[in-house]
């Protein structure tokens, strides 16, 4: 559900860029109505909850079990990681990160297809 400076975290694996934009992406039909995204209807997250703009995702070329490494260069990652790491202890390794600020799921779904939600937290 929306809530100001949340962010909820996914991992997953994922082959590239496209395939993680394809998965998370909203689409528009042709009244310019959006459509919600597989990552949406695999997590059963109402997009209208979200501000499109509130989402970060990454794919990077080799896979980590380290949850810092995973979340660098992400948004508040000085508040992100520290918080993250004390309770987190990666089972797999994984390739992929997506985002949600002023967000925080309530691990309805904790694992669809190639991704699994890892935690949400207050990043400020």
């Amino acid at each position: 559900m929306e809530k100001q400076g949340w962010v909820s975290i996914w991992l997953g694996n994922i082959s590239d860029e496209d395939s993680i934009e394809e998965y998370v992406d909203l689409t528009y039909d042709e009244d310019g109505e959006s459509v919600p995204s597989q990552f949406f209807i695999d997590f059963n997250i109402d997009m209208d909850e979200i501000d499109e703009d509130t989402i970060e995702k990454a794919v990077y070329k080799n896979g980590s079990q380290d949850i810092s490494t995973l979340l660098e260069g992400c948004s508040y990652e000085e508040i992100i990681i520290p918080k993250i790491k004390k309770s987190m202890n990666l089972k797999g390794v994984y390739n992929a990160v997506i985002l949600i600020y002023n967000f925080e799921y309530n691990n309805e779904i904790s694992s669809a297809g190639v991704f699994d939600f890892i935690a949400a937290t207050n990043y400020e």
